[in-house]
């Protein structure tokens, strides 16, 4: 894993996922709430600004192969 910044392309509250978008990552990455690493309610608005870890993910996840852990909002 490695160690990136980037921001919220999209999130759904709905659905409790979305993607992340960084310069050093190649396509969007899928990121959980349960990998937001923040007091009260597990959220992301589009633009929010992160630093996150990065795996290749290659059996994919909603067409995403990149996964984030550990999401902290900077």
């Amino acid at each position: 894993m490695r160690n990136v910044e980037g921001e919220c392309a999209w999130w759904s509250d709905q659905d409790g996922w979305g993607a992340l978008r960084s310069n050093d990552v190649e396509s969007e990455v899928f990121a959980h709430f349960s990998n937001l690493s923040m007091d009260g309610y597990h959220t992301l608005q589009p633009g929010d600004r992160v630093r996150f870890d990065v795996e290749p993910y290659p059996p994919g996840q909603d067409g995403y192969f990149f996964r984030a852990h550990d999401v902290t909002p900077i």
